[in-house]
């Protein structure tokens, strides 16, 4: 191999490079949680950029491939088999295996064209523009990832970050993709120092350096600036229920489930709470027409109590047809149904199949069939005004952006994470939703079946969390805002710039070093 203070880049054997590839993949796996080394998310993808410095875009290929494979191994296959375990009563082998196979599809691929993109953008002859081309690359192809087929934008770089407010205020700007942009740079500069001359690393890092001085800049001024104490609030009770979801199942339990929300409600109206929140599939009956259903909420609430949100099935029926809807409804304090919402983004095969049935999966729905996606977005006028997004709605930027411009004050995400059971899952889910609060500088609440339900500044500053797994109901003092940031207004503007820079970039690179 060539030395790094001679004229040409260092290349590793095949060895090394596997290697290394592999280093890649244990720390991009472990940035997130848990165990949530987020310092990693800083270095990463630097060892697979050095590994597949001077070599072809199929060698680069497949080293990308086995770092996308041990990355998602460690990440996502855990919690994606504890939840095919439970939601499809798989058995061990066949839940490993869709955990698997869903990991290479929505994971692995990303990193092979990364590495494949990387090989030849190491052939431009600038360390700084070889930072930034490969920086676009990656930040283009999380794009690609959130926003093809069904969209699965789980785990970007940026993620990696949710307890650190400092590093992800630029959020507010370009959104996620921003702050998985900085953090690619300065992936791609480590990368740069194992293998480039020496006044190239020092090119390189001073490159990734000065983003992250200005990401890291930027986050301390707005932090400074933003008081989320101020301005007019409201009350809000979040109610955990921890209800098993074999009960959802079960038509002998619904009381049982019933009473796990209940209780824990009465105690918190003593508070005197603006809304009560229960989150989504609280109940698993048809809540309308359902009499004694609102005898039992108009007991509990009080004429003079508050509205109650909470998550539950619809249907309606059209031409001899019924439609089943994931759906989220106001219920006033006299136990009427007010207004809904119906989820718009319905997660594949576990509330409709995108690729018909599959029966060596085992499929099962616990819905009476599949779901109908619903055509608008959920603005709620009580409590001064709030979106609701329901479960995993909230891993989706769009979204959040599009209730917060439709009059959103404050988002409410709804979620049963119980089928993550106490795998990585639920804290990654909580990640995600950190970043939706800056990027629309609206607070957010989760109420959750088990947990994590918590309260998320505009700031992204973690205002409360609550204990996972156990029932009980929590007050916080939620801000209402209004205004638009600058990523309400452009959207993912900076990321199809990044891939529009990214492909010109590799139009132009070199054939060969």
């Amino acid at each position: 191999m060539k030395d790094t203070l001679g004229e040409g880049p260092r290349k590793f054997n095949a060895p090394a490079a596997l290697a290394l590839a592999a280093l890649s993949g244990v720390m991009h796996g472990a940035c997130f949680p848990r165990p949530g080394l987020w310092p990693l998310a800083f270095v990463a993808l630097g060892p697979l950029v050095a590994a597949v410095r001077g070599r072809a875009a199929g060698a680069a290929f497949a080293l990308g491939w086995v770092e996308g494979t041990i990355a998602s191994s460690i990440a996502v296959v855990p919690w994606i088999a504890a939840a095919a375990r439970d939601y499809f009563e798989m058995g061990p082998g066949r839940a490993w295996l869709f955990g698997a196979l869903t990991g290479q599809i929505f994971g692995a691929i990303t990193f092979a064209i990364f590495a494949a993109a990387a090989a030849r953008l190491g052939r431009l002859r600038s360390p700084s523009g070889r930072v930034l081309a490969m920086a676009a690359a990656w930040t283009a192809l999380e794009l690609l990832r959130a926003r093809a087929f069904t969209g699965a934008p789980w785990d970007l770089l940026a993620h990696a970050l949710y307890t650190r407010p400092v590093f992800i205020q630029a959020a507010d700007l370009g959104g996620a993709f921003l702050v998985s942009f900085v953090l690619a740079a300065s992936c791609v500069a480590v990368g740069e120092a194992i293998v480039a001359s020496r006044r190239e690393k020092i090119v390189a890092l001073a490159t990734a350096a000065l983003l992250v001085a200005l990401d890291a800049g930027y986050g301390a001024w707005r932090l400074r600036a933003i008081d989320d104490a101020a301005g007019p609030s409201v009350r809000v009770a979040l109610v955990q229920g921890n209800v098993p979801n074999r009960w959802r199942s079960d038509p002998m339990r619904f009381d049982d489930a019933f009473r796990a929300f209940t209780e824990p409600t009465r105690e918190v109206l003593r508070e005197k709470p603006d809304l009560v929140v229960w989150p989504e599939n609280a109940v698993s009956f048809l809540l309308a027409p359902n009499p004694r259903f609102t005898r039992t909420l108009a007991a509990i609430l009080g004429p003079e109590g508050p509205p109650l949100l909470l998550g539950g099935p619809r249907y309606e029926s059209a031409h001899g047809r019924a439609r089943f809807y994931n759906a989220a409804y106001l219920v006033s304090p006299r136990g009427a149904m007010l207004t809904f919402y119906d989820k718009r983004h319905l997660a594949p095969f576990a509330e409709y199949s995108p690729l018909g049935r599959l029966p060596w999966i085992g499929w099962r729905f616990d819905a009476p069939g599949d779901y109908t996606a619903g055509a608008r977005p959920g603005i709620f006028s009580a409590a001064g005004g709030f979106g609701v997004l329901i479960c995993f709605e909230v891993i989706y930027p769009e979204l959040s952006r599009d209730l917060a411009r439709s009059g959103a004050r404050f988002l409410l995400n709804l979620s049963n994470d119980a089928w993550f059971g106490t795998s990585a899952g639920l804290e990654q889910h909580f990640a995600m939703s950190v970043l939706r609060a800056v990027e629309t500088r609206r607070a957010l609440a989760r109420a959750t079946n088990t947990g994590i339900s918590a309260l998320v500044a505009p700031s992204g500053r973690i205002a409360a969390r609550f204990p996972e797994h156990v029932r009980g109901g929590w007050i916080v003092r939620v801000p209402l805002r209004d205004g638009r940031t600058p990523y309400m207004r452009a959207g993912d503007v900076f990321a199809f710039s990044s891939a529009l820079a990214a492909a010109a970039a590799l139009l132009f690179a070199p054939r060969r070093s």
